[in-house]
């Protein structure tokens, strides 16, 4: 199995990392190829793990899925009709699979998959999505042998109020929408960009969607969607991620190919921890020099601070001047795997319920870690390129929860001077 060494501790990580495609938008682009009849072509994506596993989740639908690795693109062809059961194969692997489910069913009126997969977050279940499918006319589903299973000959337009914002949700009702008979309302739905990014995909390809107010989406069914090129939107957590590294080690990190609008809230936060940052249209630099500050945050949906972001601040905060404090509102286990690995590092955090209390210390000292989860991986990173003692050497072990969602990290990690290398 592979895993991570890093030689530290690494000082003042300098140079350029350039942004790949988002991994949280290409997978819900991928599965809304579920809706043409033709094809669609995805630019600037980035090939990891789950983009892989995605792939093979739709090839097993009977979709045709061309990757090119050298252009970084994807073209989807639908030349039959697809079956209606995602195999559980994948569905464990990634919880990204449950955005087929909408599709599926807005397409075929059919669909049968498991519960999803994926990172270890807490519960996090799929009532809404399965309620807001029963307001546009699906079956009351069943649950039989491990498969939910919904049918309907046709969905049709409806209401659905999200009980409390849900991306994954909002992307799967779109979705079951944009060809359903009539018009359908969702009310408090997610405005992460990557959503945002998925919806101007659809009207490109035809589908009429629109925004009343901030949180209200007015969807009016077509017959069918047209083939479509699209450019995946810059990751907005990967350019955080960097960002952190220049923190972490007092250096001077510049990331581009990103809009800073995306991380409007992150930014502000790196601010008052004491970061230098300038910005332009599509680039963003992070200098520092002192040692960081405490801060109190929250996790929101979009605008606020990101949940996917949350786990690299910890890990600066490890190193902050005073008590910081991080409250978690969108997972209920995403605090404890990472604070605990980190506790290993010498850092001092404890959790009560959804609240991590972070008293920062001098240094983090060397410890062999393992991740438990995608975000929690780049943390551990953190801390261990950051660490300093007698022990030099790191080791980082299942690190595919990383590779799931991070393009090429070794070589980006290793433009900025750090010192790390991948072994089996």
């Amino acid at each position: 199995m592979e895993r991570f060494v890093i030689r530290g501790p690494s000082n003042k990580a300098k140079g350029i990392v350039n942004i790949s495609g988002a991994k949280n938008s290409v997978l819900l682009l991928m599965a809304s190829s579920i809706l043409f009849d033709d094809y669609i072509i995805l630019k600037n994506c980035p090939l990891t793990t789950d983009v892989y596993t995605m792939e093979k989740l739709l090839t097993s639908l009977g979709a045709e899925v061309q990757i090119n690795k050298k252009n970084k693109t994807i073209k989807i062809y639908n030349k039959k009709k697809l079956k209606t059961k995602i195999p559980r194969n994948w569905v464990k692997q990634m919880r990204a699979s449950v955005v087929c489910m909408g599709p599926l069913l807005g397409k075929y009126g059919s669909c049968q998959s498991s519960a999803p997969g994926g990172c270890n977050l807490g519960f996090r279940g799929i009532n809404f999505h399965l309620n807001g499918f029963n307001k546009l006319g699906a079956s009351p589903y069943k649950i039989s042998n491990g498969y939910i299973t919904f049918k309907q000959k046709k969905l049709h337009g409806g209401n659905f109020r999200f009980p409390k914002i849900s991306v994954t949700g909002t992307a799967n009702l779109i979705m079951a929408s944009v060809l359903a008979e009539g018009k359908t309302t969702l009310q408090n739905v997610g405005r992460e960009v990557e959503l945002l990014d998925l919806v101007s995909f659809l009207r490109k390809a035809g589908a009429i969607i629109n925004f009343k107010g901030k949180r209200t989406l007015e969807i009016k069914g077509v017959e069918k969607l047209t083939g479509t090129t699209h450019d995946v939107l810059p990751d907005r957590v990967e350019a955080f991620s960097y960002l952190c590294v220049g923190a972490i080690t007092k250096g001077n990190v510049k990331v581009k190919n990103i809009n800073p609008n995306f991380l409007r809230a992150e930014l502000n936060v790196l601010r008052k921890i004491g970061c230098k940052l300038k910005t332009t249209e599509n680039s963003i630099e992070i200098k520092v020099n002192k040692k960081l500050k405490s801060v109190k945050i929250k996790t929101n949906p979009a605008p606020g601070f990101a949940t996917d972001c949350q786990p690299m601040l910890m890990a600066l905060l490890t190193l902050a001047k005073g008590k910081s404090e991080i409250i978690e509102n969108i997972f209920s286990n995403r605090l404890s795997p990472t604070a605990s690995e980190l506790n290993r590092m010498n850092a001092s955090i404890v959790i009560k319920k959804n609240r991590a209390t972070i008293i920062g210390k001098d240094k983090l000292e060397p410890a062999d870690c393992m991740v438990s989860d995608l975000r929690c991986g780049f943390a551990l990173i953190l801390g261990a390129i950051a660490a300093r003692g007698k022990k030099n050497t790191i080791c980082v072990e299942r690190v595919y929860h990383i590779t799931r969602g991070y393009f090429n990290i070794i070589k980006k990690l290793q433009g900025l001077k750090i010192d790390i290398k991948a072994t089996s």
